[in-house]
């Protein structure tokens, strides 16, 4: 799922725009991301990235990438270079047990979380 957003995820209005470079150094980083607490909400299934302590000099501020879904939106928080979050924030009622497998299609590179 974060690779999915690392690829294809759009920053949210007034956040900084990633380059290649950007985006292929936290697929670097997210090779080393471990999942951290989950949130409690009892709604979704998004949890806190850990990784590496060091900021990165490419991303100096925060960006969140975001994609849609069928009844969610996806969120994938960057905190200067460092993975901080992965959301699936859901659109109405019903909850969301755990992230959704993504079909493959031509404009996705990774099809698995």
């Amino acid at each position: 799922m974060a690779t999915f957003l690392i690829d294809n995820g759009d920053p949210l209005p007034g956040d900084p725009a990633l380059g290649t470079d950007e985006r292929d150094h936290l697929r670097e980083r997210l090779t080393r991301a471990k999942a951290g607490e989950a949130c409690s909400c009892g709604t979704c299934p998004s949890i806190q990235l850990i990784g590496d302590a060091s900021p990165s000099r490419d991303i100096e501020v925060r960006t969140v990438l975001s994609a849609e879904i069928p009844g969610a939106t996806l969120l994938l928080f960057v905190d200067r270079g460092q993975l901080s979050y992965l959301e699936l924030a859901p659109h109405g009622d019903e909850p969301f047990a755990e992230f959704p497998a993504l079909a493959s299609s031509p404009d996705t590179k990774e099809s698995e979380a």
